[in-house]
């Protein structure tokens, strides 16, 4: 058996077919068996249209209730997105302060070391250069001894060969090579 619902919202036992309405009664004498059809046509369309109007109203009582859900669903997952974004954004702002930081720490450390090197190679210049000027002068004062020597050498040698020349102004040795090309 079929269940109506009613305007009322009960459930009421509907009639199948041939269940109820089969047989026409004979009318009233004087009536045609046919002229309550029409009222009874008229019932259940006004039935029938309040039975719409009902499942209308309900759909739309759910249809509201199903968009507030998806509403709040919605709202829900873009809060869920909004927070793992924000998550990741502090994340990835906290991977880069740390990346940032290694470089910095790096870049200090290779330029600690290129200073270190400078120095070094400053200091190693400064006493190469401190070794260069000292034997510089030691080359000199040999020199100066031996041009000294030299000279003693040739008044030496000229007190032995006689005197008797007169007197002329020694001729200044300027290097050994000089004496050489004397000979």
């Amino acid at each position: 058996m079929r269940r109506d619902v009613s305007v009322l919202g009960s459930e009421e036992p509907a009639p199948l077919a041939g269940e109820g309405v089969g047989r026409i009664e004979p009318a009233e004498p004087g009536r045609t068996p046919y002229e309550d059809l029409g009222g009874r046509l008229a019932g259940v369309l006004q039935a029938a249209e309040e039975a719409a109007q009902q499942i209308r109203a309900d759909a739309e009582v759910e249809a509201s209730t199903i968009r507030a859900s998806a509403d709040e669903y919605a709202a829900d997952v873009r809060q869920a997105v909004d927070a793992y974004g924000n998550q990741q954004r502090r994340e990835a702002e906290a991977d880069a302060a740390r990346t940032v930081e290694a470089g910095l720490a790096e870049a200090r450390a290779i330029r600690e070391a290129a200073q270190a090197m400078a120095r070094r190679l400053e200091d190693e210049a400064r006493a190469h250069a401190d070794g260069l000027r000292s034997e510089t002068r030691g080359l000199e004062e040999r020199r100066a001894r031996a041009v000294e020597d030299l000279r003693d050498i040739a008044a030496t040698l000229e007190d032995l060969l006689g005197g008797d020349r007169p007197a002329a102004a020694p001729e200044p040795i300027t290097s050994a090579r000089s004496l050489r090309r004397r000979r």
